[in-house]
């Protein structure tokens, strides 16, 4: 500073010489010239900018040992009106995937006679460096530097063509020439096979242009240590890379994974699975079919869910819950390696579909079988199918609350169907308010009594009303019948002299259909309704009993459309 203003006097003084001899020759006093003598001296004293100018940042490099990262910069120019730093400051990004944000923060500062920085602990072969100096100054730093980042590897191990795919990012920092931009920088690629990196060999030698690189004809279960050391040639400056580490060893393939149950509910079906925890496979598929055979169901096949963890023990189906109530999907899981080829897959095990039938005091229950996967698994040729019948009851007068009253009422069948005699509630009052749920629960058994896999189906819900039977379920598009009831006009059907008002309603209390002839699922501008719910009311007058009123759902599918 004080060499700043000697310097800024002889320059004011030497002025200042050929203002007198002017003002003598034009006779000016003595006490002008002192006067303008301070006040230019003041104002060269005060144009002195406190703000220093910002050093250059020459290079960044990583010590491939430890990971610490060192910093190398130039100092500003000296200039008389612009004050020198008093040291400098070290910055690293706050978000280093947003570089070119404000988002920096200091990690340290130096003096001003240090321009190299060590940051110690900076892990640069676990992730990728980059940094910023600024000048230090008296009241403010001066502008950051544009940031500087090492180059950073990353590959891909392709065990089923023996090959790793090396790539990096370049170093971002150094000016780029305006006709050949990167012809200006020299990238070295080196391999080996252990820590001791200053034996490693060189196998490639690159410019800016190119990013990627494959080695062939890898060996498995080896480690391969890759480092790039990038070359400013027109300055010397030379940078290295992250030391980075790939192992080509296979993954273990899991000795077994199987499909332990399918529970079906109405929100979807949960699938249950166990996979051998010690596999080394990190990419499993649970798939859903539509029939056991592969050729067939290869139209049909969609992946329920893709995941990692071989631990993982359930899975929800959701798709086409609608579609879930009336067919049957089957289920598997399989394992792949890391050439995408499936190399584990476990046994197919399906959903179980109910059917209720209530007529007078018995509901006829019906459902579709559980498929023995004696293809994929052989070992299970001599196992057996068993079903059970679980029935839950509620007592309650206008709406189902609780759990209601579970039962197995049947064990080990082994057909599909079975009949449910209700006349055991003959004395509950009113008896056509009391409501049923069933479900099915079909087993696998061994020729030694173990369960192998299970399948539940999801509850259906019905009412006793002596003499009335009302359907679950409406197919529009279905001119089929059921017992020699139509499937595509949901109607009760009554065994005693009555007449009878239907009304159907939509989720948002809108009225759908209003009659007595039962409904077709058109809503009332003659268009077929969506799939879904519907809510209905049903009104049966009678000439003894008055009216009974009956309130419930029916669900609406298309099978044929």
């Amino acid at each position: 500073m004080i060499l700043i203003v000697w310097y800024l006097a002889y320059r004011v003084a030497k002025f200042l010489m050929v203002l007198l001899k002017i003002l003598f020759r034009m006779k000016q006093r003595i006490v002008l010239v002192l006067t303008l003598v301070v006040g230019l001296v003041s104002f060269a004293l005060g144009q002195v900018d406190p703000k220093p100018n910002s050093p250059s940042l020459d290079y960044i490099t990583n010590n491939l040992d430890n990971g610490n990262v060192t910093i190398y910069w130039t100092p500003p120019a000296h200039e008389p009106q612009i004050a020198d730093p008093l040291g400098y400051i070290i910055y690293i990004p706050r978000d280093p995937d947003n570089p070119s944000g404000d988002g920096w923060e200091p990690i340290d500062t130096v003096d001003q006679n240090t321009f190299s920085y060590t940051h110690v602990g900076a892990n640069a072969n676990g992730k990728r460096a980059l940094y910023r100096v600024a000048s230090l100054g008296a009241n403010e730093p001066s502008q950051q530097t544009p940031y500087h980042s090492l180059v950073w590897i990353t590959s891909n191990y392709d065990s089923c063509n023996a090959k790793i795919d090396l790539s990096w990012e370049l170093y971002e920092g150094w000016p780029l020439d305006a006709d050949a931009p990167y012809k200006n920088v020299r990238y070295q690629l080196f391999m080996g096979n252990d820590l001791n990196w200053s034996n490693y060999q060189q196998i490639g030698d690159f410019d800016g242009y190119t990013t990627k690189y494959s080695i062939r004809n890898v060996l498995e279960n080896t480690d391969y240590f890759f480092y790039i050391k990038a070359t400013r040639i027109d300055k010397g400056y030379e940078s290295y890379s992250n030391l980075y580490l790939i192992h080509t060893k296979m993954a273990i393939r899991p000795t077994y994974a199987f499909i332990d149950s399918v529970v079906a509910t109405n929100n979807g079906n949960k699938i249950y699975y166990t996979i051998d925890p010690n596999t080394g496979i990190t990419n499993f598929k649970l798939w859903r079919w539509e029939q056991p055979d592969t050729s067939q169901s290869i139209f049909s096949a969609i992946v329920v869910e893709q995941f990692a963890d071989p631990t993982k023990t359930m899975s929800i189906d959701t798709n086409n819950t609608w579609a879930a109530r009336t067919r049957k999907f089957y289920y598997k899981i399989d394992a792949y390696n890391g050439c995408d080829q499936a190399v584990m897959v476990s046994n197919l095990c399906n959903s179980i579909i109910p059917r209720l039938s209530p007529k007078g005091k018995n509901v006829e229950i019906q459902w579709t079988d559980m498929f023995k996967d004696t293809e994929r698994k052989p070992d299970r040729l001599n196992n057996s199918i068993v079903y059970s019948i679980y029935r839950r009851s509620f007592t309650v007068n206008d709406e189902i609350t609780g759990v209601g009253n579970l039962e197995r009422i049947a064990d080990g069948i082994a057909n599909t169907e079975f009949t449910d005699d209700l006349s055991g509630f003959e004395g509950q009052d009113p008896i056509y308010r009391i409501v049923f749920n069933y479900y099915i629960e079909g087993i696998e058994l061994t020729p030694s009594g173990d369960t192998v896999t299970l399948s539940r189906s999801r509850e259906l819900s019905t009412e006793i009303l002596p003499g009335v039977t009302m359907p679950t379920a409406l197919s529009p598009s279905d001119v089929r019948s059921n017992y020699g009831h139509q499937r595509n006009l949901f109607k009760p059907i009554i065994t005693f002299d009555a007449n009878f008002t239907l009304t159907i309603y939509d989720r948002w209390g809108g009225v759908v259909y209003h009659g007595n002839e039962g409904w077709d699922g058109r809503n009332s501008k003659g268009e077929f309704v969506k799939e879904g719910t519907y809510v209905y009311r049903l009104v049966i007058s009678t000439s003894n009993a008055g009216e009974i009123i009956k309130n419930g759902s029916v669900s609406v599918v298309y099978t044929n459309r």
